[in-house]
């Protein structure tokens, strides 16, 4: 009964609008007073929970975002993608996926890529003849792709809490991310076909030479990460660390389009983000104990595998329960609080700890679009001035897209374990 009124009492607190770092630290601090446990112990378990070298790789990553979005990498990353995929119908449409899947190999973060590619694309492709709200709605499921296609702040969060390989976790993302993006054009096109969306342009090989000549060095900055990382030669920490070292340098020796003053306000950006997510883990890590001390997890498991003993059933009650509270919690909240729980059952009916996180992070991610949280559709609207209401109409369509996905690589393994 105590584990069900804290749980109440944590939906509550959100609901009523406050932030997610505090409404768990709050909920937590009262769970722990009900349990008898002095409360000195909140600050030390928050701390436990984010004294973790692994974790330094988050501001980097951000950082990383920051620096790419201030710079002309993400023009550069633009113009390539428009000259790979600009001809076909819909063509600006395509050229947002494509973007948004070149940015993501970067940056690791949904929010941070929808907030820069907002205001980008959604006045353009405005111009163009594209319904606003249909900008909207692609730029948002699009910018999902962020915590797919490695880096992956959250796979980041999922391998600390579960104690998996984050390189392999990086690498599963790969072919989930291509599909995901194959599904948005797909979608998109559909759209175009039906709505008469224009092409952006025509196919010229000598203009994809010299998008693909100027994009050349940002593209490097992924090879440099997620290579150096696959190979074995740095940690997600020292990854992300030679990564921004790298768009650093583009930035002021390359380029020379990045000052002290710019540089300044993206360091209060990174660390106001940073603050956030933080915040998030450590009242998940004194919740979570909380929730460990009630026995919540074997609870849960017991729960699952009492209502059938089919694994095609329970994978699909599992990918239910990832969905429901990727409505309502932060994806960093639900990794570390939720996933704990859930591993014992994933891994009774087979489901590989890699596979499992892509699993997670797919769910989450259609949780960042579903109100009431949806902060990814949130972070396109309040750049956009439109309501949440307006884009759904579209975005609705591209959630489908996203779950068809989820459904692939949920019950075809081989799609993130093709390398083990």
């Amino acid at each position: 009964m105590t584990a069900l009124f804290v749980i109440i009492l944590l939906f509550a607190l959100i609901l009523m609008g406050f932030p997610i770092g505090f409404a768990l630290m709050i909920t937590a601090t009262i769970a722990m007073a009900v349990q008898g446990i002095d409360v000195i112990m909140v600050p030390i378990q928050m701390y436990s929970g984010t004294n973790s070298v692994v974790l330094l790789a988050i501001p980097f990553f951000i950082l990383m975002g920051e620096l790419m979005g201030a710079t002309s990498i993400s023009e550069r990353l633009i113009n390539l993608a428009s000259a790979l995929v600009g001809w076909v119908r819909g063509g600006l449409s395509h050229v947002n996926v494509v973007t948004s899947m070149f940015m993501a190999e970067m940056s690791g973060s949904a929010v941070a890529d929808a907030a820069v590619m907002s205001k980008i694309f959604v006045p353009n492709m405005e111009r163009q003849g594209y319904p606003r709200t249909f900008a909207a709605a692609i730029t948002a499921t699009s910018a999902t792709l962020g915590i797919i296609i490695p880096p992956s702040i959250p796979m980041v969060l999922y391998g600390v809490a579960t104690n998996t390989s984050i390189k392999d976790l990086f690498i599963a993302g790969i072919v989930p991310g291509i599909i995901l993006g194959g599904s948005f054009m797909a979608t998109s096109y559909v759209f175009a076909r039906r709505e008469g969306h224009p092409v952006d342009s025509s196919f010229k090989l000598s203009r994809l030479g010299k998008a693909f000549v100027g994009a050349f060095v940002p593209l490097l900055i992924p090879v440099l990460v997620v290579g150096g990382l696959i190979a074995g030669l740095v940690t997600p920490t020292e990854a992300a660390a030679v990564g921004t070292l790298a768009a650093l340098l583009f930035g002021f020796v390359m380029k020379r389009d990045l000052t002290f003053t710019k540089l300044g306000e993206i360091l209060v950006t990174t660390v106001r983000q940073t603050s956030v997510v933080m915040m998030i883990i450590a009242g998940s890590a004194v919740l979570g104990q909380f929730l460990a001390n009630e026995r919540i997890p074997q609870i849960i498991a017991t729960g699952l595998t009492g209502l059938t003993d089919n694994p095609l059933l329970l994978t699909l009650l599992i990918n239910v329960f990832l969905l429901f509270l990727g409505m309502f919690l932060h994806a960093s909240a639900a990794i570390i609080i939720v996933v704990p729980m859930l591993m014992p059952v994933a891994q009774q009916i087979g489901i590989d700890p890699v596979h499992f996180g892509v699993i997670v992070c797919l769910n989450l991610g259609i949780g960042q679009q579903t109100p009431p949280v949806a902060s990814v559709l949130l972070t396109v609207c309040s750049t956009t001035g439109l309501k949440i209401e307006e884009v759904m109409g579209y975005c609705k369509w591209f959630i489908l897209a996203m779950f068809v996905t989820l459904m692939i690589v949920t019950f075809t393994p081989a799609t993130a374990i093709w390398f083990k």
